[in-house]
């Protein structure tokens, strides 16, 4: 079994996910609007739409992103939208969201950040932090600010965390290093 996934545009007539099940992935309830949809296909079959809502704050905006994506394995989907990280459990459809306080911008595998697969732990850059995130426990650290407009992991070598962090856009990017188990900067 080799599951895949893939953002749709909005839905037309005789759509070939017609009649696949459709599931929201929103933890703002009245408070979330409907931002992107994920097709989730196994062996290229259509088998489910994950439907990513984003918050809608006290003024009435949508705290969304220009950046969204997501890794998956055979059992879970890691999905980055808004402000938020989720995980999607495939066998029981459920879901758990982690607020980032931040829009998000990238997910990298851990430790080899290059990889499209889901493994056990992922890292999230947000415009202005990275984050380690467990798929069981959840978040393990936050880092101190990296930027204020944007977080690039370059490499993960010797539980070295290296990246790009832009404090004076455009262009103005400044390396960064963080230790793996704590986050610290080094």
């Amino acid at each position: 079994m080799t599951l895949q996934a893939t953002y749709l545009e909005q839905p037309t007539l005789g759509d070939e996910t017609e009649g696949v099940s459709i599931i929201d992935v929103n933890p703002f309830g009245p408070n979330g609007e409907m931002d992107r949809r994920l097709l989730i296909s196994k062996d290229a079959e259509p088998i489910l739409i994950l439907q990513l809502y984003v918050r809608v704050d006290e003024d009435g905006c949508l705290i969304s992103s220009a950046f969204s994506d997501f890794l998956l394995n055979e059992s879970h989907v890691a999905i980055i939208c808004g402000d938020h990280f989720h995980v999607f459990d495939m066998a029981t459809h459920s879901f758990r969201s982690h607020p980032l306080g931040d829009y998000v911008a990238h997910i990298y595998s851990v430790p080899d950040i290059h990889s499209d697969r889901l493994h056990d732990r992922v890292m999230v850059a947000t415009y202005c932090h990275v984050f380690l995130i467990d798929i069981p426990a959840g978040i393990l650290w936050k880092s101190s600010q990296c930027a204020i407009d944007g977080v690039i992991i370059t490499s993960i070598e010797n539980d070295t965390v290296l990246g790009l962090g832009e404090w004076d856009p455009p262009g103005g990017w400044e390396s960064f290093k963080l230790d793996l188990k704590t986050g610290i900067p080094i």
